[in-house]
């Protein structure tokens, strides 16, 4: 719970955490974290104070942390400052090239980085420089180098052989002289600088970092809609009846974590709305021709996102989308099912394949419905 915490909406809280407002919900829903606020009109609002550990969790999950085993050690502590371990990892996990040399002579690697380390014919602690690339004695890089060991000079631009590209020439650091530890060897560090292959590199790191998570969420999606699947059959299985139809729509909230769901049945070139799930929609009747959306969608029976003129005629709050799923049985158009969610996004071919069976086992349970009261006799018992 929020006290006196500032906080932010749901939308610019995945932008600060880089997890999508999907997959809070999703979190939110299996793990109880994190737990946001809800601001006037039920929208979703998160506390600052959790980002950190947000993103702590979303970095140990990407490691392949289970989620509780995360989201328990992501009591941050709230003191400043970093602790020894980190320290000692700036180096190495910098994601640019690191390297200390030893010298003035000879010029020996005594570090590499994760950077370094991990690529192909890299040098490592104990090599030489100058007998793995003898090339660059001659070069104004490697005076440069034993400048800084013989001289006052603390820090230069140096241009050196590539630690990542088969020691090549044309890399580029910022080297700079180690304070001199006792009875240790005088070193200097070499700090990469960034350059347009790094950067390219990054692009490329960053673009299947998003497709991975793209894939992740629809993968989530695909799974809440199938349950949602599932969990509507088992209610028309076990009961009927418009008190089953109430329980199918109250399901599909808390399985497609969706603000609200209703049923729409047709009546005379108008879809009635009775009350939905959370009572924010209708009760209204929409005459269908009036609005173009929704007409195509019913006459072709295709899942769509409706306008917001359209959505506000069904009573959808400002700012939510609403999206209309046709109820077919037997060949008949019988209304639709309405879904309001946070966000319009796109579907994929199993979720829309997904969504047509839950509103075609929604449509055949209203389609019995129907034929019942057809055969009741006067006194409202059906024929034995």
């Amino acid at each position: 719970m929020v006290k006196g915490g500032q906080t932010v909406s749901a939308t610019d809280f995945a932008a600060l955490t880089g997890v999508s407002r999907e997959r809070l919900r999703t979190w939110e829903r299996r793990h109880g974290f994190p737990r946001p606020v809800r601001a006037h009109g039920g929208s979703r609002r998160y506390a600052v104070d959790d980002v950190a550990r947000v993103v702590a969790v979303r970095r140990a999950v990407e490691s392949g942390v289970p989620i509780p085993s995360a989201i328990d050690a992501t009591d941050l502590p709230q003191d400043a400052g970093i602790t020894p371990g980190a320290q000692a990892s700036l180096a190495e996990h910098a994601p640019v090239a690191v390297v200390a040399l030893s010298g003035p002579e000879p010029l020996r690697v005594e570090f590499v980085n994760a950077a370094v380390r991990h690529r192909p014919g890299a040098p490592s602690p104990g090599d030489d420089l100058l007998q793995l690339a003898p090339w660059f004695a001659d070069e104004p890089g490697c005076r440069t180098l034993k400048r800084l060991f013989t001289e006052d000079l603390v820090a230069a631009g140096c241009e050196h052989p590539d630690w990542t590209a088969g020691l090549r020439s044309g890399a580029h650091s910022i080297a700079y002289r180690l304070p001199h530890e006792e009875g240790e060897r005088p070193l200097v560090a070499l700090i990469g600088i960034d350059t347009a292959r790094e950067r390219r590199t990054r692009q490329l790191l960053a673009d299947a970092e998003r497709d991975r998570e793209s894939l992740r969420e629809r993968s989530d999606r695909d799974a809440r809609f199938a349950e949602a699947l599932a969990a509507i059959t088992d209610i028309f299985r076990l009961s009927s009846g418009m008190a089953a139809i109430a329980d199918a729509t109250a399901v599909l909230v808390r399985r497609l974590s969706a603000v609200d769901v209703a049923i729409a049945p047709s009546m005379a070139g108008a879809l009635v709305l009775g009350r939905s799930a959370r009572g924010l929609l209708g009760p209204e009747m929409v005459t269908v021709t009036r609005f173009d959306d929704l007409a195509e969608a019913l006459r072709d029976g295709d899942i769509a996102w409706l306008d917001a003129e359209t959505a506000r005629a069904f009573g959808a709050p400002t700012g939510l989308a609403l999206l209309a799923v046709p109820m077919l049985a037997a060949g008949e158009s019988l209304g639709a099912l309405l879904v309001v969610v946070d966000e319009q996004a796109d579907l994929s071919d199993t979720q829309r394949r997904l969504l047509r069976g839950v509103s075609a086992t929604i449509a055949f349970a209203l389609l019995r419905e129907r034929l019942v009261g057809d055969l009741r006799d006067p006194g409202g018992e059906p024929p034995a």
